[in-house]
């Protein structure tokens, strides 16, 4: 082997072992990171994700109100929308204004919209919440650990689940494009709208 193969050898192994090492630690350091896909940055999905139509978990919490809840309670209801966000992610703050017009206009046909803080502080979150006005439930997960049981790493992540807890829609991130934020509400009130009628459907068959 002559010296430029070695060398060029010797550069491929140090390659090799940087990749390695940073693999290493992005597998024990990784933390909550904005999300991809609309939004642009990085994502990164636990391997216990939970899919399409799969049931979610169940989860007890605290409010920022001070209520507790749990989320079976909510089955009264036609339809649950869980909103993953933290008041650092942008992306997440932009669709605060969107989450709060699917509370307003849906709240009466039976949807319960609840916004799921990731990893802040009660004071943090308090400091964002007062001067905003925002009306929805906010979930404290403080110590990650609904977002952990729904495999969320990247936000924003909104769910939306059905009467009988199952998951019937995954959207990892939030429009920069006017025009794709425009379609992007137009199918989630479309598919809200499906299904509370679905709901209200399958509630007078079975009576």
């Amino acid at each position: 082997m002559n010296l430029d193969t070695k060398k060029i050898a010797l550069i491929a192994l140090g390659i090799v072992f940087a990749i390695g090492s940073v693999w290493i630690h992005y597998e024990v350091k990784a933390k909550i990171v904005p999300a991809a896909g609309l939004s642009g940055g990085g994502i990164i999905e636990r391997s216990g994700s939970i899919e399409l139509n799969d049931e979610v978990p169940d989860f007890s919490a605290t409010t920022f109100d001070g209520l507790n809840i749990q989320l079976s309670e909510f089955q009264d209801r036609e339809v649950v929308v869980l909103d993953f966000w933290a008041t650092w992610c942008q992306p997440c703050i932009r669709g605060m204004p969107d989450l709060q017009a699917l509370h307003d206009d849906f709240d009466d046909q039976g949807v319960e919209v609840l916004a799921v803080n990731v990893g802040e502080t009660v004071e943090t979150i308090r400091e964002f919440l007062e001067p905003s006005g925002y009306s929805f439930p906010v979930v404290i997960d403080t110590n990650e650990k609904i977002s952990g049981s729904y495999g969320v790493f990247g936000i924003p992540r909104l769910l939306i689940i059905d009467k009988s807890g199952r998951l019937r829609h995954i959207e990892v991130g939030y429009p920069i494009a006017p025009r794709e934020l425009e379609r992007r509400n137009e199918r989630l009130r479309t598919l809200l709208q499906e299904l509370t009628e679905e709901s209200e459907s399958n509630s007078s068959e079975e009576t």
